[in-house]
């Protein structure tokens, strides 16, 4: 089995236990295991990858009969977050799209799905980008950058998103769908 297959498969057992374990010595760890993958690049993604978090534990502690249950739960779903984030971006994001297409084809997963997952990762990458571009163009025109302005660029950077996808979607419809799609084989 080549290497880019082990890694993937790694990352997706490890993502699958440390989604399903509720003992917290075995979360322990798991945690143990991706701090050994940890690298100082992956801080910077963290931060903003907390923040949705924190919005997830605030609407839980908000939404749950319980509020310190819903608390706790919402920091064990941030944990498990970032641990698989460590462990995806040490090992899967390397491999770049044909690496993650090679093990997709190794593990006979549907054209369809490969196809979607691909769409995907390439979309999250094309969003991030834009993501970055628009703040930065903001922080240039408002250095002092208030939530309102923030959320002006996000809610423009999603709908161009969505626009996006719509013209995604047109286009392979217009190459005859999935069957179509990927006319160019081996």
């Amino acid at each position: 089995m080549g290497d880019n297959k082990k890694k993937f498969l790694s990352a997706f057992f490890y993502a699958l236990i440390v989604s399903m374990s509720e003992n917290i010595f075995l979360l322990a760890v798991e945690f143990l295991i991706a701090a050994v993958f940890f690298k100082k690049d992956f801080i910077k993604f963290l931060l903003r990858l907390n923040i949705i978090n924190l919005i997830v534990i605030i609407s839980l502690a908000l939404t749950w009969p319980d509020m310190r249950e819903g608390i706790f739960t919402g920091i064990l779903i941030a944990l498990r977050v970032n641990m698989i984030y460590i462990i995806f971006a040490a090992l899967v994001f390397p491999m770049g799209f044909s690496g993650v297409y090679e093990v997709l084809l190794f593990l006979k997963v549907p054209e369809k799905l490969r196809i979607l997952i691909l769409l995907t990762f390439r979309g999250i990458f094309i969003l991030k980008e834009r993501f970055d571009s628009a703040l930065i163009s903001l922080k240039l025109r408002a250095p002092k950058m208030k939530i309102k302005s923030f959320t002006y660029v996000t809610g423009s950077v999603l709908m161009q998103a969505a626009d996006r996808s719509e013209k995604i979607e047109r286009a392979i419809k217009c190459r005859g769908g999935f069957e179509g799609f990927n006319s160019v084989r081996s």
